[in-house]
């Protein structure tokens, strides 16, 4: 492969395993980039910040482009990583995702314990990255949270019919609301413990933010930015000639 003979064994047993998943049948959706366009996926682009497919690896392999094992694998992750992110738990591309990873860190740690994959000398860059981004998307879904309680009745009617339609999960105990009518969050979960609030309103809805899907959560996310925007800008939502606003508190709890 021309780099580090402590590593070429490692590279030539991965872009084997790298060729027989690209030759399942079942393999279709993960051979080539996403054609977000074609697909009219606009919001794609915009949740999946970095791109990979099989082709991608399969053509950087070829190209001597990967120093180490780690690295490829790095990139296949972010295959299975992406499709799971951007479609919902327990759709059939999640499914067909998941089955692929599993398989994947099978194969995987048995090259691990035959050959050098460069693993070892990154374990604490990795895990200092791994801890970045789980800072950084908590800071985002904490704010989601705080802001769901800022929204109108209608406004967060919206918000629980998406959830209510496209990923139920996300919503405990939800009772019967209309969109035409004023609805209310009781409490949100982001999946972690801490303290919580509580206001009396008219319907006690409780989601659980880390159940949101990543394509799910991104349209949600804008939506709410959008209407917070608004509010900056003077323009407040008024029922019977008063205005309202939305107050309440996040709950955070260990995931079961």
């Amino acid at each position: 492969m021309g780099g580090n003979p402590n590593y070429e064994d490692a590279l030539r047993r991965i872009s084997k395993v790298v060729n027989s998943t690209f030759s399942r049948a079942d393999c279709g959706p993960f051979r080539e980039p996403v054609d977000w366009r074609s697909l009219e996926l606009y919001d794609y682009p915009k949740i999946i910040k970095k791109m990979m497919d099989l082709g991608t690896v399969k053509r950087k392999l070829e190209r001597n482009q990967y120093k180490t094992a780690r690295e490829c694998a790095e990139d296949i992750r972010l295959i299975w990583t992406n499709c799971k992110t951007y479609n919902a738990d327990g759709s059939d591309f999640y499914l067909l995702a998941e089955g692929f990873s599993k398989r994947f860190e099978d194969r995987y740690k048995k090259i691990q314990a035959e050959f050098d994959t460069g693993d070892e000398e990154t374990k604490a860059s990795i895990q200092a990255r791994n801890e970045k981004s789980l800072a950084l998307g908590l800071d985002v879904k904490t704010k989601f949270a705080s802001n769901l309680f800022l929204l109108s009745g209608m406004e967060i009617g919206h918000v629980i019919q998406v959830l209510d339609l496209r990923c139920p999960q996300a919503l405990d105990n939800p009772n019967p609301t209309s969109t035409n009518s004023p609805a209310a969050v009781e409490a949100v979960t982001i999946g972690a413990e801490g303290n919580k609030r509580r206001k009396t309103m008219s319907a006690n809805v409780e989601v659980n933010v880390e159940a949101i899907d990543g394509r799910t959560f991104g349209e949600l996310d804008r939506y709410v930015k959008e209407k917070m925007l608004q509010r900056s800008n003077g323009a407040v939502d008024t029922i019977g000639g008063q205005s309202r606003q939305r107050e309440g508190s996040v709950k955070k709890r260990q995931k079961t």
